[in-house]
């Protein structure tokens, strides 16, 4: 209950402070819009820089699993074993061991 009162407050207070200052955070958020852009160009840029230089270099793309109920059993990807492989068991949930506390040393 506390907590939910200090969060009211603290929206009240910041209401009232956000129209005596609307000026002075209209100028704040002037400055941070060309530093967003700039960080979000470039990294944009880099992104689109390493994909270009993966497709220039003729690597093979990545496979992506599907996710369709149909083909839910068998994988699009060939693969040496035989398909009549037995399924595997999950495993169960490991559970952390114990530690016997530290011996005092005299």
């Amino acid at each position: 209950m506390k907590i939910f009162l200090g969060g009211v407050a603290a929206l009240v207070v910041g209401i009232i402070l956000l129209i005596f200052w609307w000026c002075d955070f209209i100028t704040m958020l002037k400055g941070f819009i060309p530093i967003i852009l700039l960080v979000g160009g470039g990294f944009a840029a880099y992104s689109g820089y390493d994909e270009i230089k993966e497709k220039m270099t003729g690597e093979p793309e990545q496979f992506e699993p599907t996710f369709d109920t149909k083909a839910a059993g068998k994988s699009e990807v060939p693969s040496d074993t035989p398909e009549e492989e037995k399924p595997k068991k999950p495993r169960a949930a490991r559970v952390p061991r114990k530690r016997s506390p530290k011996k005092k040393e005299a």
